[in-house]
C-alpha cells in the first residue's frame, strides 16, 4: 500500500491516451494542437500605421501639405513630395517614403490657398519610425509560431486564422467509459427498495467530464463475474480510459481487479494509505488504455476523481494552498486524511460527516484538507471543490 505523494507521482507518470484527428478551427479551442504552425508571410506583412493621423517623411518641419489619404485595406501608397504628408487611417499601409505617423491628436488641419494642410501641435519631439508597426516585427515568414504539444486558447484560435488555417491538427479527447457496479444500486428515476441505493457516482462523473468537454457513456453493472468482464471488454473496443465506481475492495464479490487482470490490465498501484477512498485501483494495458476504479462510497469516488483522477486528465499537476484549521480531528497513525471543511475568516473549519456515505453534510464543504498520517500540523493542505 503507497501513500498519496507516491499515488499522485505514479499518476503523473501516466499518458493521457489522444488520438490525432482533424477539427474546425472553431471546435478547437481548449484542446491540445498536434502540428507546428508557421507564418505564411511576414507580420505584419507590410509598414502599418498604428495610429490615425499623418504618415510623413520630413520630421525637421512643423507644418505639411496633406497630398493624399491612406485607409486600410487600400494598396500602400507613395509619398511624392519629401516635405508633405499623407493623411492615414489605422491598420493602413504606411505609404512608401514615409517613416513616422503623428497621431491626430496631436495635430490641427487648416486649409491655406485652397489646399488642406496639418501643423503639429504636440509637445514632445517627432521620432523617426513612431507609431509605425514595421513590417516583419512580430515573426517572418516561415517562422515557428505555435509549437505541437501547445493548449489552445483564444489567442492561438486567432494566431490560426490569422495564418489561414479553417482546420487544425488536434489531439482527440480519450473517450471515457464510466461504470457503477453493486447488485444494490438502481436508476435514479426508479424507485429504491429497502435495501436499495439510487445510482449517484455515475452521474457526477458524467456531468463533470461532459463539462470539460469529454465524450462519455454510462451503464451499470450487476455484480456477476461474467458480466463484469463481457461488459468491460465491449467498452474497451471504443473507449481509452474506463471509469468504475465500486468493485475494487475486499469483498466476495469484488470482481474488478480480478476481471482486469484477466483483459490485461496490469495495476500501476491498488490501494492507498488514505481516508476515504483507500481501496483506489489504477491500472494500464500494453495498449495504452487505462483504468481508474474508484471505491463505491459516495465520498471514496469523489475524493479519488478530484484529487487523483481529473487533474491528471486536464494536464494539471495537484497544487495546494496551505490554510489554518480549526477543530481537526486527532490524525490517523497510519492512514492520511482527506477532511471536509467550510472556509470562514481565512481559515478552515472541519465539517461534521458519518463517514464516506454521508453526502448530505459534504454539501457544504467548501474542499478537502489533507492531514498525513500522525501529522499535528494546525494549518493543512487545501483543496477547493468549488469554484
Amino acid at each position: 500500500m503507497i501513500n498519496p505523494n507516491e499515488a499522485l507521482n505514479l499518476i503523473q507518470g501516466l499518458i493521457v491516451p489522444q488520438q490525432v484527428q482533424n477539427v474546425a478551427i472553431q471546435d478547437a479551442i481548449g484542446l491540445i494542437l498536434a502540428e507546428d504552425l508557421s507564418a505564411d508571410r511576414d507580420f505584419p506583412p507590410f509598414n502599418r500605421a498604428m495610429m490615425d493621423g499623418i504618415a510623413i517623411n520630413n520630421t525637421a518641419i512643423k507644418k505639411w501639405l496633406i497630398e493624399d489619404i491612406a485607409f486600410a485595406g487600400e494598396p500602400q501608397k507613395q509619398l511624392s513630395n519629401s516635405d508633405a504628408a499623407v493623411e492615414i487611417m489605422t491598420g493602413a499601409p504606411v505609404p512608401l517614403e514615409c517613416s513616422s505617423i503623428i497621431k491626430i491628436e496631436d495635430i490641427v488641419f487648416f486649409e491655406l490657398a485652397g489646399e488642406k494642410w496639418a501643423e503639429y501641435v504636440g509637445l514632445d519631439t517627432i521620432k523617426q519610425g513612431q507609431f509605425v508597426h514595421a513590417q516583419a516585427s512580430d515573426c517572418k515568414q516561415n517562422d515557428l509560431i505555435l509549437s505541437s504539444g501547445t493548449k489552445i486558447g483564444p489567442v492561438e484560435i486567432a494566431i490560426a486564422a490569422t495564418i489561414g488555417k479553417s482546420e487544425l491538427s488536434v489531439l482527440k479527447k480519450p473517450g471515457i467509459a464510466i461504470f457503477s457496479t453493486g447488485d444494490e444500486i438502481v436508476g435514479i428515476h426508479e424507485k429504491p427498495e429497502a435495501h436499495q441505493i439510487r445510482s449517484s457516482n455515475s452521474v457526477m462523473l458524467e456531468s463533470v467530464l461532459k463539462s470539460h468537454g469529454f465524450s462519455t457513456t454510462v451503464a451499470h453493472i450487476k455484480d456477476e463475474k461474467s458480466v463484469v468482464e463481457k461488459s468491460l471488454e465491449s467498452a474497451l473496443e471504443k473507449h481509452e480510459i474506463l471509469l468504475l465506481s465500486g468493485g475494487v475492495s475486499a469483498g466476495k464479490k469484488d470482481f474488478i481487479p480480478e476481471v482486469l487482470a484477466e483483459l490485461g490490465f496490469k495495476p500501476v498501484f491498488h490501494k492507498i494509505a488514505q481516508k476515504p477512498g483507500k481501496p483506489l485501483y489504477v491500472g494500464n494495458r500494453a495498449d495504452g488504455r487505462l483504468v481508474f476504479a474508484f471505491p463505491g462510497n459516495p465520498i471514496s469516488t469523489l475524493t479519488c476523481f478530484w484529487i487523483y483522477f481529473l487533474p491528471w486528465l486536464l494536464g494539471n499537476k495537484l497544487i495546494l494552498s496551505t490554510i489554518p484549521v480549526v477543530n481537526l480531528p486527532a490524525s490517523n497513525p497510519k492512514l492520511d486524511q482527506w477532511l471536509p471543511v467550510k472556509i470562514k475568516g481565512g481559515q478552515a473549519e472541519t465539517l461534521k460527516n458519518n463517514g464516506s456515505g454521508d453526502l448530505f453534510h459534504w454539501k457544504f464543504a467548501d474542499g478537502l484538507v489533507w492531514q498525513k498520517a500522525g501529522s499535528t500540523d494546525q494549518s493543512l493542505p487545501f483543496f477547493p471543490l468549488r469554484p
